[in-house]
């Protein structure tokens, strides 16, 4: 709590410590629906996951966590994810997504993002929204604007899909990616990772504003 209450005054970030107690509450809040994801198993699976997402707050300390989902076209969890800022009206924040079978955790400072999946970390994303290999340092993807509805997901030089605006009006079972190309697993891991943290920040930033 005093730690809390020092971030909010003086803009502290958060330390690894809060990072972790963070991360332990997110993962228990999350897993009533957790249990209920539907899993995939194919990458072509991936379209049946639609722009439709459930979330509510909860308050803990100082701050609240957001809680959310993404479900299918047919109205099947897909995805749970919970989102914290730290500090206000700073890039401080914690995003944590789950599908059935991978966890990822985008921590996002001021200049890029960490970007771990299953508790490892595997890259990190600078401020022009590039996703590099922490170990080959070499660009795996990024999402670039197509058009007014839609953005370009490219995995390692390639365009391997879009991405449809969250922003913009759509139903309730609007996909919320369409693949151009068959995916291996490493591209399919580089595609997911990529399209949950722009599809999440994206409405959630939207969400703030209104």
């Amino acid at each position: 709590m005093i730690e809390d209450f020092l971030r909010a005054v003086l803009g502290m970030p958060p330390g690894i410590s809060r990072i972790n107690k963070d991360l332990v509450v997110m993962r228990q809040l999350t897993r009533p629906i957790a249990d209920q994801i539907i899993p995939w198993e194919q990458e072509k699976e991936l379209e049946l996951m639609s722009l439709k997402m459930e979330i509510k707050s909860q308050k803990r300390g100082m701050d609240k966590i957001i809680l959310g989902s993404i479900q299918s076209i047919y109205f099947e969890p897909m995805v749970t994810f919970a989102y914290r800022d730290y500090v206000k009206g700073v890039r401080e924040a914690l995003l944590y997504c789950r599908t059935r079978n991978i966890e990822f955790v985008f921590r996002i400072k001021k200049k890029d993002v960490d970007v771990f999946m299953n508790g490892t970390q595997v890259a990190i994303m600078d401020q022009q929204g590039v996703m590099h290999g922490v170990k080959s340092r070499s660009a795996l993807g990024s999402v670039r604007p197509y058009s007014t509805d839609l953005l370009s997901v490219i995995v390692l030089d390639r365009e391997a899909g879009h991405l449809f605006n969250p922003l913009r009006p759509h139903s309730d079972v609007q996909r919320a990616f369409f693949l151009m190309t068959g995916l291996k697993d490493e591209e399919e891991r580089i595609f997911l990772a990529l399209g949950l943290y722009e599809l999440i920040t994206r409405m959630l930033v939207n969400k703030k504003k209104k």
